[in-house]
């Protein structure tokens, strides 16, 4: 990926900015050992590559960038292996060139020669070799979990395991690290307890500035802007909680906790911000692949987008690693459902029924199942059986019982519908849309008063119903030919629902039949205008109705 070229001696010039490039990348390279600062990993990975630029033979460079570029999952195994490997040639007896070689080949299972170089950096540099055999040590017990185990190996582990530790001493760099640990997590500490001493005194605002302070005198910059959003939070400074927890993710490497706490934030409080949420989701995807709940998760924000290719994907990928979760099937097939894959959707929704985690889920599934049967597949028998099969799952019965009833006014069952409207109405009398339906079917047997009757009924439960204004007033205009009542329907559902074409289209007939002729052309007019923009109706009924008023 960065190997380059190679051109005899390197220049004074260029040798003196390899130096300080190394200087400063090892510098920042140890800064984001100690703190995990995206900032410092950004810095380090920048001051590497300009060293080789400037070096193309600067070994130490080659396998502390692959380091690096591998642990941001910016390039793959067999990559570092290619680099580290580039920097044994380049220097041979560069033992930590032999032992980053080692750990990428045992990172790729290939053990012996992991092995070979380990040993090879530990005879370089005894004295200083401890991370090497600790290292080793790991390698030994990686290799008896997926190969034969011995006896050898395993003494060989404990060897290098007690070598490493009683060598760690020699080790400067390593004691280096150790001490600036310690420092570094004494002053973490320090400003950590007394912030949340503060807190428990309820002194938020002395501990928000302590946290503040933190952020410039250690290193552990992402914790405290997660106190600062928690302080922030409880005072009910959001926008100020957001930033912060924005902060948290971008400083910590985008850590799994610290992106978990942001979407749990944005979920609870900017729910809205949809694409901020599936940019976090997709960060801890790619760091916890495994997580599955997290392409559940994301399918609902794509679904929420409207982008149902994307919504699918992300229900494929949950069902990747779970693929008999029942919830992750639901949600994708109603992905299906959105994309008019019925047949995908029916076969997902049966097999999710058939783990059936709970009864009252599985009604749902079931219902939404039925209404593929009936209303895309046309196929009622079906629809009936499986809404049969939901009554059985649930105690809430009464949508059920409408869902049956709507099936059979459909098939033009209108016995069948009444008596399972009236089930309905029986589980939950105060459902205006199962009277207004109820009413239709008795309209349809030519049951008037029971019609009148229940359609008033549904008006009372829901004063803002503008279907049930307009299909009383068909009544009144239709079935007992009184247009001035008619009119007064008509209208009150033209002033609940100004867009309503078909209210409009009735206030027309209704000055028609009264002998307002210029009145039922203004309205046939505007039901014309209105339904090009929401169709609602065949126009060329509309035109005929208002070409006909002046007929000679």
């Amino acid at each position: 990926m960065f190997k380059q070229k190679t051109h005899g001696t390197i220049s004074p010039k260029f040798e003196t900015e390899t130096n300080n490039s190394m200087l400063l990348a090892q510098k920042a390279h140890q800064r984001y050992l100690l703190h995990s600062s995206t900032e410092d990993l950004t810095q380090a990975i920048n001051y590497y590559i300009e060293a080789l630029k400037a070096n193309p033979n600067a070994s130490n460079a080659y396998f502390r960038l692959a380091s690096l570029l591998h642990n941001n999952g910016q390039i793959g195994i067999e990559s570092a292996i290619e680099q580290c490997k580039r920097a044994v040639e380049l220097d041979p007896k560069n033992p930590n060139a032999h032992m980053y070689l080692g750990y990428f080949l045992s990172l790729n299972a290939q053990y012996d020669e992991a092995a070979e170089h380990f040993k090879q950096a530990i005879k370089l540099k005894p004295l200083k070799s401890s991370r090497t055999r600790l290292v080793m040590a790991l390698t030994l017990l990686e290799k008896m979990k997926t190969k034969k185990k011995t006896l050898a190996d395993f003494s060989s582990a404990l060897y290098y395991i007690f070598s490493g530790s009683v060598l760690f001493m020699f080790d400067s760099a390593g004691v280096k690290m150790f001490l600036k640990n310690l420092a570094d997590d004494i002053s973490f500490i320090k400003y950590r307890t007394f912030g949340e001493i503060l807190e428990k005194t309820n002194n938020d605002k002395e501990a928000y500035n302590l946290y503040s302070n933190a952020l410039d005198r250690t290193g552990n910059k992402a914790v405290f802007y997660e106190k600062m959003a928690n302080i922030a939070k409880k005072k009910k400074r959001y926008d100020v909680a957001l930033q912060c927890y924005q902060n948290a993710v971008e400083l910590s490497c985008e850590s799994p906790m610290s992106i978990v706490s942001a979407i749990e934030f944005i979920e609870e409080y900017y729910p809205e911000k949809v694409d901020d949420l599936i940019d976090l989701y997709t960060i801890l995807t790619a760091r916890a692949p495994e997580l599955s709940r997290c392409y559940y998760e994301l399918g609902h924000l794509y679904l929420k987008k409207e982008d149902k290719i994307s919504a699918v994907n992300a229900f494929s990928l949950a069902l990747k690693n779970e693929p008999e979760n029942p919830f992750y099937l639901n949600s994708l097939a109603f992905a299906y459902v959105q994309l008019e894959q019925y047949d995908g959707a029916i076969e997902l929704y049966q097999k999710a029924l058939n783990l059936n985690p709970d009864n009252e889920w599985s009604s749902v599934v079931a219902q939404a199942l039925a209404a593929i049967y009936h209303q895309v597949k046309g196929n009622s028998d079906a629809a009936l059986s499986m809404l049969q099969n939901a009554l059985l799952l649930t105690k809430e019965k009464a949508p059920i019982y409408q869902a049956i009833a709507d099936v059979y006014y459909d098939i033009e069952d209108l016995d069948r519908a009444i008596e399972y409207y009236n089930h309905s109405l029986d589980e939950n009398c105060d459902n205006p849309k199962a009277y207004s339906r109820l009413a239709m079917a008795y309209w349809e047997k030519d049951y008037i008063e029971k019609a009148i009757i229940y359609y008033s009924k549904a008006i009372d439960l829901d004063p803002e119903y503008d279907i049930a204004y307009n299909n009383l007033g068909v009544i009144f205009l239709d079935g007992l030919g009184d247009a001035n009542r008619a009119l007064a329907y008509f209208e009150n559902a033209v002033d609940i629902n100004p867009n309503y074409v078909l209210a409009h289209f009735n206030i027309g007939r209704a000055y028609e039949i009264l002998g307002q002729k210029i009145d039922a052309a203004k309205k046939y007019q505007i039901a014309l205008n209105i339904n090009k923009i929401n169709p609602e109706v065949d126009s060329q009924m509309i035109e005929d109705m208002l070409y006909k008023l002046f007929e000679a």
